[in-house]
């Protein structure tokens, strides 16, 4: 589900989680003694509002576009909506997309989260009981979100197994000894944006 077509701000933040992200080189991610992302907790109790991740207001005169800190709300709201931790949902969307409600990729995936049509077809009425916009973008967060809770319950809360499925289908999820060097590489990706967010590092 991957976008095309990122902002320059989104190029830059790939490169510093490149630079900065948990020490992980490609050539580290291939070898079957790699080890999986360990270090975010992936679901939350949405009823337990004490254990809720902490909001971080921006109140910088240089502060991002209004449009990006409401596309941010949406998405901590999705992540509370549907027990995901919000920051993994924050930074599984600004891989795939840059948060650009506009964007769709060469396969045709749609919006922030970069869901296919045939895919929002489908898990739309089964995981929202309704039919969705995915070019609105409350609507394609919401099932995005809700895909990635579906993932993350069909595979045990594992992050790794998770992001696999959501990037490249169920069909390629195996044991992080033996994923697929891009299924590896993807995983780490969102986990590294997602812990930037998570500690204010992120560029909104």
């Amino acid at each position: 589900m991957r976008g095309a077509g990122l902002p320059l701000l989104a190029l830059a933040f790939f490169a510093l989680g490149a630079m900065q992200g948990c020490g992980q080189t490609a050539s580290a991610l291939e070898g079957p003694e790699a080890k999986p992302p360990t270090g975010l907790q992936p679901v939350i109790d949405a009823n337990n509002t004490a254990a809720w991740p902490a909001t971080d207001p921006n109140t910088d005169p240089n502060a991002p576009p209004l449009d990006m800190l409401i596309t941010k709300s949406m998405l901590y709201a999705a992540g509370l909506k549907h027990g995901v931790n919000p920051y993994l949902v924050m930074g599984l969307a600004w891989h795939e997309s840059g948060w650009q409600a506009s964007a769709v990729s060469s396969a045709g995936a749609v919006g922030i989260m970069q869901v296919m049509p045939a895919t929002a077809a489908a898990d739309g009425p089964k995981l929202l009981n309704r039919t969705v916009n995915l070019y609105d973008p409350g609507d394609n967060i919401d099932l995005g979100t809700a895909i990635l809770k579906q993932n993350l319950d069909h595979w045990g809360n594992d992050i790794a197994k998770a992001l696999c499925a959501y990037y490249a289908g169920g069909g390629a999820v195996t044991e992080w000894a033996t994923m697929r060097a891009d299924c590896r590489h993807y995983v780490w990706a969102v986990y590294n944006a997602a812990m930037m967010f998570k500690d204010g590092k992120g560029p909104v």
